[in-house]
């Protein structure tokens, strides 16, 4: 894999599967109505992947908001958990989504873990693909590696980053919510313009790439020679956008953590209302 390189085929992984310096991790996460995560894994995961959820497994609650990046010590004992050490290829997969595993592929890009790829098209291409797939329990219980994060490389934001930026045209914030979502709410981040995330994910499931990911993000507003900020619901599918647009050659990318579940919870944020 070329250093830079994030998106993984089925036929890749299935060539560096049982190596000691890979880990595969199935992040696949409940569904409203539908089986949980954990079941899905126990009914069928890629042989040797762990599962780990995003909310339990690695994620903290923070003023009632769900799955934020813990500190850089416990997110640390939560790789060591899934026998992640630092010189671990780590493949993230879910289902054609790709949200779940672009949210840890961000997590360790953000504690300098380089090492880091993601199963494009998820669970279902690996199936597709005609590759064994494994019910194996055992899996689930990897032996523990010592982890150690790197410094911070600057992919995460908090609140009162968010508000600093306000009003600045030096940066742009870019609200990457689905349109459904989008609409339900009361409005948006001031200033924020719109990349919803399902538009950098192709009918197959898998990322859309360079110069049509590049005319997207143009269309929406989003410059490569300009800082970004995203932010999405939960801070989920807005990490599938940054990955994609890290991909597409932009550089200076961040991510709000907190994204709109916090910050539509503090009366003294200020929203532009639809209309």
């Amino acid at each position: 894999m070329r250093m830079n390189q994030i998106y993984l085929e089925p036929a890749a992984l299935a060539e560096v599967l049982g190596r000691p310096d890979v880990r595969v991790v199935d992040t696949r996460a409940s569904l409203a109505d539908g089986p949980g995560g954990r079941d899905m894994w126990a009914a069928g995961h890629v042989p040797g992947a762990v599962h780990a959820d995003w909310i339990e497994d690695w994620g903290t609650t923070v003023d009632g908001v769900e799955g934020m990046l813990p500190e850089p010590e416990e997110f640390a004992k939560a790789m060591a958990r899934l026998g992640v050490g630092n010189d671990t290829l780590v493949v993230a997969y879910d289902d054609n989504s790709l949200f779940t595993a672009s949210r840890l592929a961000w997590a360790l890009l953000h504690h300098g873990h380089q090492r880091v790829a993601i199963l494009d098209g998820g669970f279902p291409a690996w199936q597709a693909a005609g590759l064994e797939v494994s019910t194996d329990q055992a899996d689930g219980r990897p032996e523990p590696r010592d982890y150690r994060p790197g410094a911070p490389q600057g992919m995460r934001r908090e609140m009162d980053e968010v508000r600093a930026l306000l009003g600045r045209d030096d940066v742009t914030l870019v609200d990457c919510r689905m349109e459904e979502t989008f609409a339900a709410s009361e409005g948006r981040i001031p200033g924020a313009n719109r990349l919803p995330s399902p538009s950098l994910i192709g009918e197959d499931g898998r990322f859309r790439r360079g110069e049509e990911v590049a005319r997207l993000a143009a269309d929406a507003g989003v410059d490569k020679d300009r800082p970004a900020v995203l932010y999405c619901g939960g801070g989920v599918s807005a990490a599938a956008v940054l990955i994609a647009l890290r991909d597409a050659g932009f550089s200076d990318l961040a991510l709000y953590d907190g994204s709109w579940s916090e910050w539509s919870q503090h009366a003294d944020n200020p929203i532009q209302r639809h209309g």
